[in-house]
This record gives C-alpha cells, structure tokens and sequence, in this order.
C-alpha cells in the first residue's frame, strides 16, 4: 500500500488520475471497483462535476493501492477545510509524521498478528522489537546531533 503525500497540495481528482497512470486503471476498472456499472458516473467524477462519495473513500484507496486514512483526509480537506485541524486532532493526538506512521506500519507487518513488545534502551540510539516465541529482531537507530 503506497502512502499518500498529504502535505502537498493536490485535489482528490488530481491523486486519483495520478495513481490510475501510475498503475494502470482504467475509467472502467475504476468505476466497478466502486461499485459503478456505469463508466459516466466516473467520467462526472474526474470532472469534478460530482463529488467523490465519502463512503466510496475505502473502496477508491482499495481500487488504487493507497493508504485509505491518507485518502480520506485529501477528501475532508476538500470538503471543509477549516474541520481538518479539529479532525486531525482527535484522530492524531499525537501528530505522529508520515514517516512515523510508515515505522508502525512495518514493525506491525513484522509482527504479523503478534503482540508487539518493543524495548527502548535509554530512551535513544537502540530500539529491539521482542515478539514472543522468536529471536530477538532488532533496529539500530544513531542518534544524530
């Protein structure tokens, strides 16, 4: 699943005909993986003429390899602005980075459907991810300063 840059600014529309290049999809590919029978429905979509449904937002991420979280926050974005902070907010209390993210997400496919119990070794340089039943797998970080 490809992360989204949500720090440029680009429309839905705009990542949407981005990652159909990038991959490969068709209007009509697009369309049935949203459930759509009729390729017009996409067409008035990609034209901005309809907005894209925020309940097709899983469905669209699903259809274009892409993190849905990622997604649906460009859509919020477009649909009320001023929401976003207060959503990001609740959702992100701690205003984790993208490349933060991107760290739990491995250390979680790592550990598969495992508990995860990772160690910090005086709070810098060395983080191990103990899963039980397994060798020790660790990270090595340098701390840079």
């Amino acid at each position: 699943m490809k992360s989204i840059d949500t720090t440029r600014p680009a429309s839905l529309i705009e990542l949407v005909k981005f990652r159909q290049a990038e991959i490969g999809l068709t209007d009509q590919q697009l369309g049935a993986a949203l459930g759509y029978n009729r390729v017009i429905i996409v067409t008035l979509l990609m034209q901005g003429s309809m907005r894209f449904p925020l309940n097709k937002i899983a469905a669209l991420a699903t259809a274009l390899a892409v993190d849905p979280a990622d997604l649906m926050r460009v859509a919020l974005a477009e649909l009320s602005p001023k929401l976003m902070p207060v959503i990001e907010q609740a959702f992100n209390p701690l205003q984790l980075t993208q490349p933060e993210k991107n760290l739990i997400r491995h250390l979680r496919k790592l550990a598969g459907d495992q508990q995860l119990a990772p160690i910090v070794f005086d709070g810098r340089d060395v983080v191990a991810l103990v899963l039980p039943g397994r060798p020790l797998q660790a990270a090595c970080a340098i701390e840079q300063g």
